[in-house]
């Protein structure tokens, strides 16, 4: 099956090649000196000859290369700090780079690699199980885009693999992809039937492209936790199990419901309703600023009775991350939160609070972190690990079912 809705070949470099190659110069002049003059603790993670070593050759293949095979080459540098909250941001310039994806989102599950969003002329693949991309398994492609994508632990580099594994210069950079940027995709259905998908680029967010989701057009019975999408935070009372459910998505200030009021409207309610189990579901937080969680931290402390070993839970998984994770080890070092899901998205002891520059030719933005922090002493584990782990499967998203929400709901009270 062809899934080709367009193809619009890489831009072409300017025409004078000493022009391009000359502003190529003075972007990776001013990414070699302010990378290491902002990245904290630059030397301890990555030694300034090999770096050095590895722009100068950069300088060098610089007029032989591509722009996109530039900007794999400054990806994989910087990734190579092992830092996930510095990055280059390729998405930023995609208007002088011209990058191009291929028309499916993909996820990895507890079981595998599976498609959960396409175009229209893909929608075949929905809900299928991912076997082959190109001659690879998708292990075997998620390894070779690894060198690229900035991480501390497998569990972020399976959130943000499939990303890059549907970035079609990057797909030829490594060789998975043809000459022409075509990918084959080989799905498997959930009876085990295999077929394939010709895949072709089209430009990345392409304009009035439409995207159907599984979920809706295999008509799966939507989980609870995707009740309010792109809600900063909201919660609900379960009466059944006298639960008080509260999802925590983003460490910012909702301009149309400040958290502190979110929370003086949450007590209200829980002072007034019985409340057995609290339940705080942090597995959509990629952070922010962590001190905007204090008002609910310091409202569950001065409730004993919330907050009683066996209470209260917290929902975690890949992509509970920066701010996110720090929430999490708040409410389990001092609130006695059972941590439940699967392992965070970065380390506890991390880098953060980014700053960026931006090169001045290309204009791709360079994240770079400026403080450690250091959230564990005497350890240093590469994520913070649920206290149960509950992983969660394609044949959960195919039913609909939120099994971490279950357990944290079924777990014995104290």
């Amino acid at each position: 099956m062809l899934c080709a809705p367009c193809y619009l070949a890489a831009a072409p470099a300017a025409n004078d090649p000493a022009a391009r190659a000359a502003r190529w110069q003075e972007d990776l002049d001013y990414f070699a000196r302010e990378l290491p003059a902002g990245q904290k603790d630059f030397s301890l993670l990555i030694s300034q000859d090999r770096f050095e070593r590895e722009v100068t050759e950069l300088k060098r293949q610089a007029p032989q290369l591509s722009d996109a095979d530039i900007l794999f080459e400054l990806m994989r540098i910087v990734a190579s700090l092992g830092v996930a909250h510095t990055s280059v941001a390729f998405g930023s310039a995609q208007g002088t780079m011209a990058l191009h994806s291929y028309p499916v989102r993909m996820q990895w599950f507890s079981d595998g690699l599976a498609v959960v969003a396409a175009a229209p002329e893909c929608q075949d693949a929905l809900g299928s199980r991912v076997a082959r991309i190109g001659s690879e398994t998708p292990e075997q492609a998620e390894a070779a885009v690894a060198p690229y994508i900035p991480h501390e632990n497998n569990t972020w580099l399976h959130f943000e693999s499939p990303g890059f594994i549907t970035l079609a210069e990057l797909m030829q950079h490594k060789g998975i992809a043809d000459a022409a940027g075509h990918l084959q995709l080989t799905l498997a259905k959930a009876g085990g039937e295999k077929f394939t998908l010709e895949l072709a680029p089209a430009s990345r967010g392409g304009t009035g492209r439409k995207w159907l989701n599984a979920a809706e057009v295999l008509h799966i019975p939507k989980e609870f936790r995707r009740k309010h999408p792109g809600a900063f935070y909201w919660q609900e009372y379960l009466p059944q199990t006298r639960t008080l459910y509260i999802q925590y998505n983003k460490c910012r200030n909702d301009p149309g419901n400040p958290f502190l009021d979110f929370t003086g409207s949450l007590f209200a309610f829980a002072d007034t309703h019985p409340v057995q189990r609290v339940i705080m579901d942090l597995r959509f937080n990629e952070g922010g600023s962590s001190p905007i969680v204090k008002p609910l931290v310091e409202g569950l402390k001065s409730r004993p009775a919330l907050t009683a070993r066996g209470h209260l839970y917290t929902l975690i998984s890949s992509q509970t991350f920066s701010s996110g994770l720090m929430a999490a080890m708040e409410f389990r070092d001092s609130l006695h939160a059972i941590l439940v899901g699967e392992p965070t998205g970065n380390k506890p002891n991390h880098y953060g609070e980014q700053k960026f520059f931006t090169l001045p030719n290309s204009k791709l933005v360079v994240h770079y972190s400026t403080k450690h922090f250091r959230l564990m002493q005497g350890a240093d584990p590469s994520t913070l690990a649920p206290d149960i782990l509950v992983p969660y499967s394609l044949d959960d998203f195919l039913a609909g079912r939120d099994p971490v929400l279950e357990a944290a709901l079924h777990h014995p009270l104290k």
